[in-house]
């Protein structure tokens, strides 16, 4: 991806995004006096566990909680791997401390194709209707 920039969940109520990677995580906390996020490497007093998520939209700082209900969406056999696997947001509709974020991942037939999927799916040809034959 080679836009790095971040974007919210909040951004992306009634959308959806993919998943391209995982990160890895950090630790972190709002630092209400110096109005910025603090950032460690190592959990300390008030700071939370963030994993930095890689979206086709921008990166995507998730807790603990949202990370595993992205994986619960696509677990199955065992296995739960949400690389390359799209996702719908929603909310409760609350904002601040109190919203909360639910997604659900979107199966191949809820994700709408593009006329240009189209073209590519038939050998990048464009079709002439005029040489269908309808009965």
């Amino acid at each position: 991806m080679e836009n790095k920039s971040y974007v919210k969940l909040s951004e992306l109520v009634d959308k959806d995004f993919t998943v391209l990677s995982v990160k890895g995580f950090t630790f972190k906390r709002w630092n209400n006096e110096e109005r910025k996020m603090e950032v460690s490497d190592e959990w300390k007093e008030g700071f939370s566990k963030k994993y930095l998520v890689e979206t086709d939209k921008g990166m995507l700082d998730m807790g603990t909680g949202q990370l595993a209900s992205l994986l619960e969406a696509v677990f199955y056999n065992g296995v739960a791997d949400i690389n390359g696997q799209r996702f719908k947001v929603k909310s409760n509709g609350k904002s601040g401390m109190d919203i909360r974020y639910f997604f659900n991942r979107m199966k191949e037939k809820d994700i709408p194709m593009s006329q240009a999927d189209v073209f590519d799916s038939i050998n990048d040809k464009p079709v002439d209707i005029s040489q269908i034959p309808f009965n």
